[in-house]
């Protein structure tokens, strides 16, 4: 199975980790997202229920979770490709108001047209895994 799809999730991971939200152009976006991505925030967080579309909505989502953060790390452990999805088991270390945090933390990245359309995070190792219906 080709590893492209992983490498476009990997792409964005190195695109977005140190970028703020204004240098992010819709063509650097463009690289890697579709324009009609839809971004699903954490069930449990305090984002949950909002509504992050397209490039403009990758920029908002990404001040929004990082308004929350005094210092704030992710970096993907592990990538899966299953047909047009990656599994994404990420390290989020950071730090908000007096909490350290050091989790294990996953995403189901959907990719179309070799752009990823979809983005879904989750609190858990497994929470990836099970939407996409690869749990053991």
């Amino acid at each position: 199975m080709s590893e492209e799809n992983i490498e476009i999730v990997r792409g964005a991971f190195t695109a977005l980790q140190d970028a703020q939200p204004e240098g992010l152009t819709d063509q650097v976006l463009g690289e890697f997202f579709d324009p009609g991505l839809e971004w699903v925030p954490v069930p449990q967080g305090v984002l949950a229920g909002n509504r992050y579309v397209g490039f403009d909505g990758i920029r908002r989502f990404l001040s929004d979770f990082g308004a929350a953060w005094d210092e704030l790390r992710i970096e993907p452990e592990e990538l899966r490709q299953s047909d047009d999805r990656v599994i994404a088991v990420l390290r989020v270390r950071g730090r908000m108001h007096d909490l350290e945090v050091d989790e294990v933390w996953s995403a189901l990245y959907v990719l179309r047209d070799q752009r990823i359309a979809r983005v879904e995070a989750f609190t858990s190792q497994e929470g990836a895994l099970e939407a996409a219906g690869l749990s053991e």
